[in-house]
């Protein structure tokens, strides 16, 4: 769907002679100057490949290709320097070879040699040398800003600034390049107005309309279908919006914007196009190899394809940007996640606690940490630790106190376990979860009213909560010596989970307590055949408590 623009796209008419290629580069180059389009540099640049081949040894096409090739990125300021002495030894008596030979100079920062060459433009010039004149006075004043001020060179750049813009009468070129400038944005100007004009009184056809007339005639495509894409985003239409933006990188696989705003909509209106936001993500990375944001928006991208590799590349290729952000930390660490790299997950979350951009995020993240640890590394202590930090960085973190509870449980310190899940409820006292685990520890405790108290709330927030239901039933049953009671509440959790093993062996242990051995018999042998499925429980205890039903000893 999305594609890169080659050279090779561009044709070269078979059999064109010198002149007519050096016409057209000459045309694609002043369009680009004009009109900044990467498209018509390309045109340019393949023109010129091609006179360079007709006829080495043209000075013109020497310096021109230079700057055209450094412009696109293709060749360093040495590599330019050389193409452009190579022109000033064919053409000796060039004034714009010595001009772009004094550019390059100028950018390598070697100003003296930079002046030499640009002076030489002028003489060779004479009164057509305004732009030799400003840029050597451009010249004089980075080497003063360098150097340090000196009156002599002061006035001389002066000297040859005021010479210069009185000298852009006679430069015919400069001229003519401004006149062409200005008729185009003339035009530009007059088509935007009009088209924004039947915006404004809602006619979006006739709009449309004239910004595609306004593409053509005026060559500028990179604006105007933007514009026509962009209005198709104000009126919800993605899929035309996506369609004029993908028309625009045909012409300009350079604009970074379109790229961007390719991306978002794809994102927001096709996110089953994965590859897609992947090509506009890549490309992005291309044109602002230095945009950390791109390289983290790509690493998620990459994570939604289960490309666990390449978002670790792009969460890293992040963090090498910017490697105080926090944030791409955490999306690395829990790419390594994805793919088992605990150790490295562990780290990259230490990191991100330690650059702690807001108490808030950091807490959340200390509990991610802390449940690596738990869950996957057993190091129980290290978890407490975790989860501690994450409640001193966020009081209100009902999920830390939660998860701090279950690790206290798992290391058998029921008291502090205890006192997690009161102030869990004391932050929501609405999660029928938090009483259940309460009533659990209360009972393991021998607290037997207080976890009644807890299972029954548990139950009153959730009336199907089938686990609360066989818990309360457990105490009613062991702790009270109510089997009666407690098998209401058995009978209930299997109403609202029938495959819930447990249950049925509780309501079978109830009715064996009232004597009622055929009852009893049947829920066990039911608990006996749903464990053959789920495995929750040891099938050889159920078989034994059903054997013993009928033992005679």
């Amino acid at each position: 769907m999305l594609r890169e623009t080659t050279y090779e796209e561009i044709p070269v008419f078979s059999g064109a002679d010198l002149h007519q290629v050096l016409d057209l580069a000459q045309k694609s180059h002043e369009d680009y100057l004009i009109r900044a389009n990467t498209r018509d540099l390309d045109r340019a640049l393949v023109y010129y490949l091609e006179a360079i081949k007709l006829n080495p040894g043209l000075a013109e096409v020497h310096y021109k290709l230079a700057s055209l090739l450094w412009e696109k990125g293709e060749i360093d300021l040495l590599s330019a320097i050389k193409h452009c002495k190579k022109a000033v030894e064919l053409a000796p008596h060039s004034s714009n070879a010595r001009l772009y030979l004094g550019y390059f100079l100028r950018a390598a920062e070697r100003y003296k040699e930079a002046e030499i060459n640009f002076e030489e433009a002028v003489s060779l010039a004479k009164f057509r040398s305004s732009r030799p004149r400003l840029v050597l006075a451009a010249t004089i004043t980075d080497r003063l800003k360098k150097s340090g001020f000196k009156t002599f060179d002061f006035f001389k750049a002066v000297h040859f600034f005021t010479t210069g813009i009185a000298a852009s009468i006679y430069d015919i070129e400069l001229l003519k390049m401004a006149y062409k400038s200005f008729s185009g944005k003339i035009s530009i100007f007059k088509y935007k107005l009009c088209a924004e004009s039947c915006k404004c009184v809602r006619n979006y056809k006739k709009t449309v309309e004239l910004y595609k007339k306004a593409a053509v005639k005026t060559g500028n495509k990179e604006l105007f279908y933007s514009k026509i894409g962009d209005l198709f985003v104000e009126l919800q239409n993605p899929q035309k919006a996506v369609d004029y933006y993908l028309q625009l990188l045909k012409e300009c696989p350079d604009n970074a914007v379109t790229w961007a705003k390719l991306a978002e909509i794809l994102q927001n209106n096709d996110k089953n196009n994965i590859n897609g936001i992947i090509k506009c993500y890549k490309n992005l990375a291309k044109l602002q190899p230095d945009n950390a944001k791109v390289f983290y928006e790509l690493g998620h991208i990459y994570l939604r394809s289960e490309n666990k590799f390449n978002s670790i590349n792009a969460f890293k290729r992040a963090i090498e940007i910017e490697p105080q952000n926090a944030f791409f930390h955490n999306s690395l660490a829990y790419a390594l996640v994805q793919l088992k790299d605990y150790d490295g997950a562990i780290n990259e979350y230490q990191q991100a606690i330690r650059l702690n951009p807001d108490s808030e995020w950091s807490s959340i993240v200390s509990q991610a940490l802390g449940a690596i640890y738990h869950q996957v590394k057993d190091n129980i202590d290290a978890a407490i630790v975790c989860y501690q930090t994450s409640i001193l960085l966020d009081k209100n973190n009902f999920d830390a106190y939660i998860a701090l509870g279950e690790a206290y449980q798992d290391k058998n310190d029921l008291d502090n376990a205890i006192n997690c899940f009161c102030s869990a409820i004391k932050l929501d006292s609405a999660t029928p979860k938090t009483y259940c685990n309460l009533g659990l520890l209360l009972w393991d405790k021998g607290y037997v009213e207080e976890s009644i108290v807890a299972y029954q709330k548990a139950v009153s927030l959730r009336p199907d909560y089938a686990i609360a239901l066989n818990n309360l039933g457990v105490v009613y049953l062991d702790g009270c010596c109510k089997p009666e009671e407690a098998i209401n509440h058995f009978e209930s959790a299997v109403k609202h989970s029938p495959n819930y093993t447990l249950a049925y062996y509780n309501l079978a242990r109830a009715y064996q307590v009232t004597e009622d051995k055929t009852r009893a018999a049947e829920y066990y042998q039911m608990a006996l055949d749903i464990n053959n499925l789920t495995g929750d429980m040891d099938g050889e205890e159920i078989e034994n408590r059903i054997y013993s039903l009928f033992s005679t000893e």
